[in-house]
């Protein structure tokens, strides 16, 4: 399998679980595709793991950043310029529920909300972890999401 450097702005770029029990849920998903999941030790990510396949990032796994958060995936889009993009989104009737921030040397990253309530992630990150993208997935990691909105009508 082939590492690559591709064009991530625009499509889904990253998927991660935000749990109400992040530990159990490393164990699980451990136990279920043979992940290796790495917890960043450092206090900034909150004890954010980013889970392995054959040596690769796959998945993060971390903890809900509000108690009242349900346990849930949550696929990230990527994009050149989140602050940017935030301004697409609001309008297009969308909001921006949190505005871009610093994810450490990750990239930035903002949380936006459709018109229907369904919400996304959008994630800017340098090239150097572009390049750590993959050209062909590994066996066991995540290969899609899908959004599911309830539409308003007209």
């Amino acid at each position: 399998m082939a590492d690559a450097a591709v064009a991530i702005a625009n499509k889904p770029a990253w998927v991660d679980l935000g749990s109400s029990d992040a530990a159990g849920s490393r164990d699980f998903y451990s136990k279920v595709f043979g992940w290796r999941v790495e917890v960043n030790p450092d206090p900034q990510y909150g004890g954010y793991g980013l889970a392995k396949v054959g040596g690769q990032d796959v998945a993060g796994i971390g903890p809900t950043q509000s108690p009242d958060q349900p346990s849930a995936w949550q696929f990230y889009v990527g994009t050149d310029d989140a602050e940017a993009l935030g301004r697409k989104v609001e309008a297009a009737g969308g909001k921006v529920v949190a505005p871009p921030f610093d994810v450490g040397d990750q990239g930035k990253m903002a949380v936006f909300q459709h018109p229907s309530g369904a919400a996304g992630r959008l994630m800017s990150m340098p090239e150097w972890i572009q390049a750590r993208v993959l050209l062909n997935s590994p066996k066991n990691a995540p290969c899609g999401s899908r959004m599911i909105a309830n539409l308003p009508p007209g």
